[in-house]
């Protein structure tokens, strides 16, 4: 008897992650379609038993491709999607469980809310199974891309709606429509890399919408910013505001109103270097930059203006404990007024 051909494709890279791929996996076992499943992980130079733990799992289809060094997120998703096989695709991390008839719902959205044009669908993550992690998302004309609702319970009612940012560990799409997009910069390596796609969708028409009507489970418990994080989120989301945003000269003012309170930021939280490395990248590095927002792709659809995207930025940015200083506060509800 053949089998049934390949409907969904899910791809994901992993490194280290003994921690979370056994129950990731054993999540995707146990979902009602699993037979319409691929698997394809992308392992980046995995020292521990990451890889062991994969090849663990027996009937399964899942494509195992060994890297010998670490690709970062947005070079090993367009790996898998070009050998995937699947007429959807879905990306995501490691550390989530889905739940049993996660891709049936999503199959049905899609099929609702698609009308003339292709659409994303990202749906919900929640942390602990009732506080979100991602439930749509802001993308604030200076770049910066997070969820306002972070931390809160999750709505017991049935939302869909659409947002401007999809989450990088949650993508379901149509596999010939994230490579006519031609998947995620890889100069973005990690972080970020989801807020240029999705501006990038936006740019060429196609509507992005998240749903809790399923939703995946976030192994973490919380987000953490370290060392790495911090560099990478800082660095990009300057590279999304020139690569996306029109009359980019006419941000110059509102930069430079923000960078004292960024740069204040990281002086309490000892990342003052590395806010200076994210300077010394961007000046030491202004050529290849510069070709992000004159190559062939961006020169194809209309680069966004400022009215298009959010005005308002939230305390959440400053972190937990930032955020309760009330002189910070402050500053924000007036660069707000200002932006």
């Amino acid at each position: 008897m053949d089998e049934p051909p390949i409907k969904i494709s899910i791809v994901y890279p992993s490194h280290d992650r003994e921690d979370v791929i056994h129950e990731n996996l054993k999540s995707i076992q146990k979902l009602k379609n699993i037979q319409e499943i691929e698997i394809i992980i992308i392992d980046n130079d995995s020292s521990d038993s990451t890889k062991d733990i994969i090849k663990s799992f027996k009937g399964m289809n899942i494509t195992l491709i060994e890297k010998n060094e670490n690709l970062g997120f947005a070079k090993s998703i367009n790996i898998g999607a070009r050998i995937a096989k699947g007429e959807f695709i879905f990306i995501s991390n490691e550390d989530v469980e889905y739940p049993p008839d996660f891709f049936q719902v999503l199959l049905t959205k899609y099929h609702n809310l698609k009308k003339d044009k292709e659409i994303i669908l990202s749906p919900a993550v929640v942390f602990t199974g009732k506080y979100i992690n991602y439930f749509g998302a802001k993308v604030h004309f200076l770049g910066f891309s997070y969820t306002p609702n972070m931390y809160q319970k999750i709505s017991r009612d049935h939302l869909t709606f659409k947002t401007l940012k999809i989450a990088g560990c949650s993508v379901f799409m149509r596999r010939k429509t994230f490579l006519e997009l031609r998947g995620f910069d890889p100069y973005f390596y990690m972080y970020h890399e989801d807020t240029d796609f999705s501006l990038n969708a936006v740019r060429n028409g196609i509507s992005i919408y998240t749903t809790n009507e399923t939703l995946l489970h976030h192994l973490k418990i919380q987000m953490a910013i370290n060392n790495f994080t911090y560099y990478y989120i800082e660095r990009n989301r300057y590279l999304c505001i020139y690569k996306h945003i029109n009359k980019i000269r006419q941000l110059i003012p509102y930069i430079i109103l923000t960078e004292p309170l960024l740069l204040f930021q990281a002086l309490t939280y000892r990342m003052l270097k590395l806010r200076i490395k994210v300077y010394k990248f961007l000046i030491q590095n202004r050529k290849q930059i510069k070709s992000l927002r004159f190559n062939e792709n961006n020169n194809k659809t209309i680069k966004l203006k400022k009215i298009h995207l959010d005005h308002h930025l939230d305390s959440i940015l400053l972190g937990r404990i930032m955020s309760r200083v009330k002189i910070l506060k402050l500053f924000l509800k007036i660069l707000n007024l200002v932006l």
